[in-house]
Order: structure tokens, then C-alpha cells, then sequence
């Protein structure tokens, strides 16, 4: 119901430019000869006060004196002229533009502020624009070519986002020669206004686009970015390119966790979240760029290699077992069907090396057959250059004996150069994307494989979420606000494990001592055998001055270990404030694993949990992965398991099995923790205690920091977590409790089974459609939700342990960002008992909440009962001009 908000910018029908001219040098006359040269049909309008025409066209002095419709401005200009001309757009009604001048940010102070001024200009014109310091906008199946590039963008389905312009530039002179075609090539600078989020919003549901390609430098708005990455990968394979890839994220290295993270494995997390794939080098994205153009997709990571040399098979298999492909054994059918027409020197495997005098025939059967294989999701097929090889002809062979529709990818690597030239030609001509190493090849299919597998991974729900406490959020917040009142920025022993106990994480008792006698007092209290430790708020590693000692076992161990520990701090540290020791029971936890669970704070993505072995040498270990909050109980799973340290949480010998539920309950509530204190800021849970019975933290250390006031409650995380305050309580008039509270990912059986049990007229009332059952797909798009952008509220009837859902309603925001488009469905068999007025009505508060404005649906203009309901809320209704048998309702907020 909605423009895209950069539907004009991508589909414009009229264009000016700002600064062209008849210089061959300047960029503005570059712009609009590419404009000119490249079919455009709209409208292409000089706009430059030095001129009267420009290349026989008439100049005009400015916008306002066009009398072409024009939807996009494209401006080539001094610095300091863009934020009037900004303004003249914004007055002629143009809502779009792009800069392409430099001489902002990236230069320095002066031109920060001026980028400032340009931004504030944009936001009271209401135009949205790509750059500043771009290269421009390539749309070649519109013949747009809105940048001051040399070589000419093929028209395909192939998207590339870049804040380089330089690799815009590389990837179009290389694209002709490869046969590659392209739906868009953005360069977004400095990406004062328009960024990757919002352009990846725009190509997520781009019909011309089947696959994006993105070179990051750096991210400026992690929560967009997040959030349009995992719409568009959802559907379309998304390949990411980042540069700096090792620069630390943090200078601090007072904890274990600052030490362990770097901002690449936090950037390698947030991809993992999202669905898109990485790229490690700029020659791997050219690969994936091959690929992808094929526009076709892997069924999983299964790949088959032919080859006419067992060398170059054995390096492509090697490759693929670097990448975690499968090079799969052939099916008996298949090794049968070869017996019969190759030479019986052939492996008789896979690799399927059909030697060095192999024909075209031979190469034609053999892919033929390896197509047919149900054990392999993709052939790559490779020729080396030997005497008895014609590569042009076996090229063609090649290209004869893939299916018009087959569904299965075909790669080539035809090694060498001048001798297999033509038949690279030939490939590439055909739709085959050709490679001329076995590496690269093998990486290409490795991205589609990902992509699957990412495709599978988002469809693996949570189970249902078991009754937990909840967390004392006001206890926490009363402990962190008393430390930062009175100045300090690091919890004590005592503050820290008493968080901890607040979200209901197992820890041990510990007691300050602030002398030997009271020492021997926390000793007696707790019970030996005891652990002492120093306590200073400037030493984080007490290990590390000699500040622990266990297994204490008496009184006068007690007395001398008091002794000891606090000499040696003095002695290790002298300018340590030494406030005594702490005194806690030694940890009992039988056959226990030593583990870390921490959490940090990335400049970008926010929040970061990490999880891995734990103890004394965990930063020489270095055994650790990391994710973004929040966490459920998948999520937590995949973290662990991308550690070796989680083989050790099985049963081994005469070890056994970590109760791995109660690790994965510890990740889940430091999610929670970070998600719910943005004043934390650093946390280190090492060693965390595992063993069959449970967990136990021994040692905590918590550093926080008053956030900004001008956040959120969320505003630190890059992932909105569960909106909990949204969650309410009321009494049916049966007496039943209804609880409406937002969807969760654990709600994926719930969902399923309310669906299932709807009546076929109230399915057809909210689907506009026959529908029985909620497909894998849908179940996960409905119950994992990115609650920024969308909302659902269940309504569930019954107390604790036995609560049905018997409604759901659910908004999207709109491109606007203003509005929302809303559904709603009761079960049957509750109607009539306020169910969906109460569902609405909090639904409408979940969208005042989002800061919206107004709310609108469709309603099947049968559906008498909904229509009825939007009546009593107050929606004004008409018909629908597209379908007289729709009703469109909406009502301002």
C-alpha cells in the first residue's frame, strides 16, 4: 500500500544533473554523457547556471525552471552549493537524490560539519539521498547509468552495494569479459542519509534482484543494518565482503572476554545471525559473484568433481574439505552407468577421473550421469590442458549436456590459459561459470552451499520455553544504580554475585573480610574447606598477583593465608587500593569442566556474549566463540558447539556428561542480564563450574557504566530483544486468565497447533487463502520476529503450565515508518469473550509504543464480524479499489 521509501531513487523517470557541462574532464559531464549513452528513456536534464546548453541539450539555471518531471537529482557540484540545492529539490517536490561530490567527513572537521549541514538540509526538504563521496547508481536493465564509471554495467540479476567506489569500478570493468549482469550497482560513500540497511530493503524485494553481493567498510547503524541483512537473506543469497578484518574491537584488556574478542569475530557473529555469508578476500567475491549470476541454487554441500586429472580432482577435494563441503561417494547406479561408456581406468569415485584422453562425449555422459546422482547437490567440472585434449570442444560438450531447467549448479575450471581461452569463452557465453583454479571454483560453491545450510538453520525452532523465574530486574538495577552513585565503575565480589543470583544464575556465598579475625568468622560461617581471595577494585586478575589460595582447611590456614595474600598484593601492586579478602566455600561440583561465559561491549553490534574454556589459561587457550544477544536455547547450543571445549561436556572415559541444559540456561540469562542492564558494560563468569548435577559460578566480575541518557531501554542492543514490559495479565469473565504477551521463538509449537485447530472459514479470514498447516518457512517467520520492525501478541488462556494460545495479532511497520499494516485472529471456539477487542487494543498500544501514527489493515468485505470489531475501535473503513471485495480499514493512533 506503501512507496519504498528509495523507489524513486532505484526506478526513477526523470533525471537531472547538477554541474554537467561540456568539460571532458569533469565529473558532472561524465554523468551525463554515461546517462545519455545508456538508453535512458526518461528525461535527462542538464542543470548548471554557467550554460545555456549542454551536449545540444537545453541547460537550465536551476530546478525549479525544469519543466520535465524529474524524480531524481544527480549532483556533481562544489561542497558547500548541495545543501541549498537540497533545499530547491525539496521545494520542486523531488524527493531523491545523488551526491556525488566530495569534500565532507572525509576530509576533516570542517567537512564533518558541513556533512552535518548537508544531512539537516536533506531532513527538512524530505529527500532521501545515496553519498556523499559516491561513484553513483547503476541500473542497467533501466539504462541508468548514474555514475562517472568508464565501462558499461550488463544488464542481470546480480546486486553489488559497496561504500568503495573503487571496487565498484574494478567489479564493471571485470563483469563484460565474464559475461556478468547486474540488477544495481551502488556506491553509498560516506552514507550520510541512504545506507546499507535501507538499500538492502529496498533490494530484498526487488524483482529485478536474485542475489546481493556487499563490500563493508564499516558499519554505521547496526540495528538497520541487522535488521534488512536477515529480510533479504531470507530470500536471496546475500555474500558480504569486510575489510579491517583484524582490528580490535575494544583497547580494554581488563577482562578475559575484552581480551578475547575482536570486532572480526563479532562481525563474523552478526552475519551468522543475520543469514548472509562472508567473503574473506576481494578474488572470493568475484567468484561468489560468478555464481551467483548462474542464478542457481545448491540443494546442500554435497559436491561431485569431474575431472580429466586425478592432480587437479585431489586439489579441488582438498579445498572442499578446508570449506566443510562433502565431496560425496556416487551412487552404485552411477559407477555402473559410467563402467559402461568410460575407460575401465576411471576412479570408479569421487573425484570422478575420467583420465587425460577423455572426449567431449566422455565429459558429456560423466556430468550427465553426476547430474542425475541423489547424493550430489552440484558437479564442478574441470579440464587440464593435455595433449589429447580439445577444450573448446569439450566447452561445448559441457554446455550440451546441462538440463535448460536443471536445478542443479554446474561449475568449470578449465586450469591454464592460452590453449583453453576459447573454451572459458564458450562456458561463460553458455551461463557456466568457469574458474581457472580448482580453489576458487570449489569456494563459489561453497557459497551456495552456506546459504542453504543458513536457509536450514533459520527453520530450527526452540522447543517450548518450561517455567522459569524471572529475574529480580529491580534488585539488579537498585544494586548498579548504589555503585554508580557513589562513583565506581566495577562491582565488588558481593555486588557482582548477588546480580548474578538477582537472574537466577547458581553461585557460591561469599563474605568480606576486612581483617584475619573476620576472616576466620566467613570461614567458620561458610564452612570449610574455604577459598580466599584478595579484594581490590584495581586488580580484575587476582591469580595474577598471587591473590587466591584454596583448600583452605583450618583456622590457622586461615590466619596464614591472610597474611600471605594481602603482603603479596601490597608487594605486586603498591598503588592497589587493598580492601581485605573475600571468603567462599570451596566450589563443590563433582567431575566439573572449567568454563567462561562473559559478555563485552562491541562499538558497533553493542552487547556480545562469549562462551568457551574457562580457568587460568583461557587467554592462552584461546578456545572461545561468540555471539549477539539475545540468546534462546538454539542459538546458545550453536555457540557452545562452535568450541572445542564442548566435546569435554560429553560423557568420555570414566567422565560424565556435562548437564549441558544448565550451561545453556547460564547463556540464556546473561542474555537476559546484557538485554535488560544497558549499564553493563563488561562481565566475566570464570571458571564457571559444569559438571552432571549443574552449574556454579565462582567468580564474577561485573564492570558498568551510566548509559547515555538519551537511550532506550534497548537502544544498546543491535538485536531488539523480548519486549517483556509488553507482556499483561486480565481475568475472562469465566475466570480464565488471559495472558497477551509478544510472540517468541519458543511459541513455534504454540503457533503450529493454533493454526491447525482454526476453523477453514477463519483461516480463509486471516490468509486470504486455503490454507491447513504453517509450512516450516512460515512457522519461523511468524515466531521469530524482529520486534523493531514488527510485533505479534499472543493471547493464551490457563495458568502456568497449561496455557493455550487462542489469538494473535501482529503489525509490520511501513516503509514510511509511520504506519503499520495489522492482522488479526481469534480461535472459534472463544469468540464473543473480548478476546480480540483486548488483542487489538494492546496491539494498538504496542504501536503507540513504536511511535506510530497510524493503523491499517484488509478485511474480506465478508468478514462481518472483524469489520464489526474495527467499527467499535473506532477504524474508519472503504472499499478496496483494486478488489471490490476487500475492505481497507485504518485509524490514526
Amino acid at each position: 500500500m506503501f512507496k519504498r521509501p528509495l523507489e524513486t531513487l532505484f526506478n526513477p523517470r526523470g533525471i537531472a544533473v547538477f554541474g554537467a557541462s561540456e568539460s571532458s574532464t569533469s565529473v558532472g559531464s561524465k554523468v551525463h554523457a554515461n546517462l545519455m549513452a545508456g538508453g535512458f528513456e526518461g528525461p535527462v536534464v542538464p542543470v548548471n547556471p554557467k550554460y545555456e546548453s549542454v551536449r545540444g541539450q537545453a541547460c537550465y539555471k536551476s530546478i525549479a525552471e525544469v519543466p520535465d518531471r524529474i524524480d531524481v537529482a544527480v549532483i556533481a557540484t562544489p561542497a558547500a552549493t548541495i545543501p541549498g540545492i537540497l533545499k530547491d529539490l525539496g521545494a520542486a517536490g523531488i524527493g531523491a537524490a545523488i551526491v556525488l561530490s566530495a569534500g565532507f567527513r572525509e576530509v576533516g572537521e570542517e567537512g564533518r560539519k558541513l556533512e552535518a549541514t548537508l544531512k539537516e538540509a536533506a531532513r527538512k526538504a524530505g529527500v532521501r539521498f545515496l553519498g556523499p563521496n559516491c561513484v553513483g547508481l547503476v541500473r542497467p536493465w533501466l539504462g541508468m547509468n548514474a555514475t562517472f564509471l568508464n565501462s558499461d554495467a550488463p544488464e542481470g540479476r546480480l546486486a553489488v552495494v559497496s561504500q568503495s567506489g573503487a571496487l565498484c569500478s574494478a567489479i564493471v570493468d571485470w563483469a563484460g569479459p565474464h559475461h556478468l549482469g547486474f540488477s544495481a550497482i551502488v556506491s553509498l560513500g560516506n552514507s550520510a542519509d541512504a545506507d546499507f540497511g535501507d538499500v538492502l530493503h529496498f533490494l530484498s524485494t526487488d524483482p529485478k534482484t536474485e542475489a546481493i553481493l556487499l563490500y563493508v567498510e564499516g558499519i554505521n547503524n547496526a540495528p538497520g543494518f541487522l535488521s534488512a541483512l536477515r529480510i533479504a537473506a531470507r530470500s536471496k543469497p546475500v555474500i558480504v565482503l569486510k575489510s579491517g578484518r583484524h582490528a580490535a574491537s575494544s583497547k580494554a584488556a581488563n577482562t578475559h572476554t575484552g581480551a578475547l574478542i575482536g570486532s572480526d569475530a563479532v562481525f563474523n557473529a552478526a552475519l551468522s545471525r543475520s543469514g548472509a555469508v562472508r567473503a574473506s578476500t576481494f578474488g572470493q567475491l568475484f567468484a561468489a559473484a560468478e555464481i551467483l549470476s548462474a542464478g542457481k541454487r545448491a540443494g546442500g554441500n554435497r559436491l561431485g568433481i569431474v575431472t580429466n586429472g586425478g592432480g587437479a580432482g585431489v586439489l579441488a577435494a582438498d579445498r572442499a574439505g578446508d570449506l566443510g563441503l562433502d565431496v560425496a561417494p556416487i551412487t552404485e547406479n552411477t559407477v555402473k552407468a559410467l563402467d559402461k561408456i568410460l575407460s575401465p581406468y576411471w576412479s570408479h569415485g569421487n573425484p570422478i577421473d575420467i583420465l587425460g584422453d577423455a572426449s567431449a562425449d566422455a565429459y558429456g555422459i560423466a556430468l550427465k550421469a553426476s547430474l542425475d546422482d541423489p547424493n550430489l547437490d552440484g558437479v564442478l567440472v574441470m579440464l587440464t590442458p593435455q595433449a589429447m585434449t580439445e577444450a573448446s570442444a569439450v566447452a561445448q560438450g559441457v554446455v550440451d549436456a546441462v538440463p535448460k531447467r536443471g536445478k542443479k549448479p554446474v561449475l568449470a575450471c578449465w586450469m591454464g590459459e592460452s590453449s583453453v581461452s576459447e573454451g572459458r569463452r564458450i562456458l561463460s557465453e553458455n551461463g557456466i561459470p568457469d574458474f581457472i583454479t580448482p580453489e576458487r571454483a570449489v569456494e563459489a560453491f561453497s557459497y551456495l552451499a552456506q546459504h542453504h545450510r543458513h536457509q536450514r538453520l533459520a527453520l530450527e525452532v526452540p522447543e517450548p520455553l518450561t517455567e522459569v523465574a524471572d529475574p529480580d530486574l529491580m534488585g539488579a538495577r537498585m544494586i548498579i544504580d548504589t555503585a554508580l552513585r557513589d562513583g565506581r565503575h566495577m562491582l565488588n565480589d558481593i555486588e557482582s554475585k548477588a546480580i548474578l543470583r538477582a537472574f537466577r544464575i547458581p553461585t557460591n556465598m561469599t563474605i568480606e573480610a576486612d581483617s584475619a579475625g573476620d576472616a576466620l568468622v566467613a570461614a567458620e560461617t561458610v564452612g570449610f574447606p574455604v577459598a580466599m581471595k584478595i579484594l581490590s577494585p584495581d586488580i580484575p586478575h587476582k591469580s595474577d598477583v598471587g591473590g587466591v589460595m584454596l583448600n583452605l582447611m583450618t583456622a590457622g590456614d586461615v590466619m596464614a593465608a591472610w597474611r600471605q595474600i594481602t603482603e603479596r598484593a601490597k608487594a605486586t601492586r603498591p598503588e592497589a587500593r587493598i580492601e581485605g579478602v573475600t571468603i567462599e566455600r570451596m566450589a563443590q561440583v563433582d567431575d566439573a569442566r572449567e568454563l567462561v561465559i562473559g559478555a563485552s561491549r562491541d562499538p558497533v553490534f553493542g552487547p556480545v556474549i562469549m562462551f568457551g574454556a574457562g580457568g587460568t589459561m583461557v587467554e592462552i587457550l584461546r578456545d572461545n566463540a561468540v555471539a549477539l544477544p539475545p540468546l534462546n536455547a538454539v542459538l546458545a547450543n550453536r555457540l557452545i558447539d562452535r568450541t572445542r571445549v564442548s566435546r569435554l561436556l560429553d560423557a568420555f572415559r570414566d567422565r560424565h556428561a556435562v548437564k549441558r541444559e544448565a550451561v545453556v540456561d547460564v547463556l540464556m540469562r546473561v542474555s537476559d542480564m546484557v538485554c535488560e542492564l544497558p549499564e553493563l558494560v563488561e562481565l566475566d563468569l570464570n571458571p564457571l563450574f559444569a559438571g552432571p548435577d549443574g552449574v556454579l559460578s565462582v567468580d564474577a566480575r561485573i564492570v558498568i557504566k551510566r548509559p547515555p541518557s538519551k537511550d532506550g531501554p534497548y537502544d544498546h542492543m543491535a538485536i531488539h530483544p523480548y519486549p517483556r514490559h509488553l507482556i499483561n495479565e486480565v481475568h475472562l469473565s469465566d475466570g480464565q486468565i488471559l495472558t497477551i504477551r509478544p510472540i517468541r521463538p519458543e511459541d513455534a509449537e504454540s503457533e503450529r497447533n493454533f493454526v491447525r485447530d482454526l476453523s477453514p472459514q477463519a483461516k480463509r479470514f486471516r490468509f486470504m487463502g486455503t490454507i491447513n498447516e504453517l509450512s516450516a518457512e512460515m512457522l519461523a517467520r511468524f515466531t521469530q520476529i524482529d520486534y523493531r520492525t514488527e510485533m505479534a501478541l499472543v493471547a493464551l488462556v490457563g495458568g502456568e503450565g497449561r496455557q493455550k494460545q487462542v489469538g494473535v495479532a501482529r503489525y509490520a511497520i511501513n516503509p514510511d515508518r509511520r504506519s503499520c499494516e495489522f492482522a488479526v485472529v481469534v480461535n472459534d471456539k472463544v469468540q464473543h469473550q473480548g478476546i480480540g477487542t483486548r488483542l487489538m487494543k494492546a496491539l494498538m498500544d504496542a504501536a503507540r509504543d513504536h511511535g506510530l501514527v497510524l493503523i491499517e489493515g484488509t478485511v474480506l468485505r465478508e468478514n462481518s464480524q472483524m469489520l464489526h470489531l474495527m467499527e467499535e475501535l473506532g477504524f474508519h473503513s472503504e472499499r478496496s479499489a483494486d478488489d471490490p471485495e476487500i475492505v481497507v480499514v485504518q485509524r490514526e493512533l
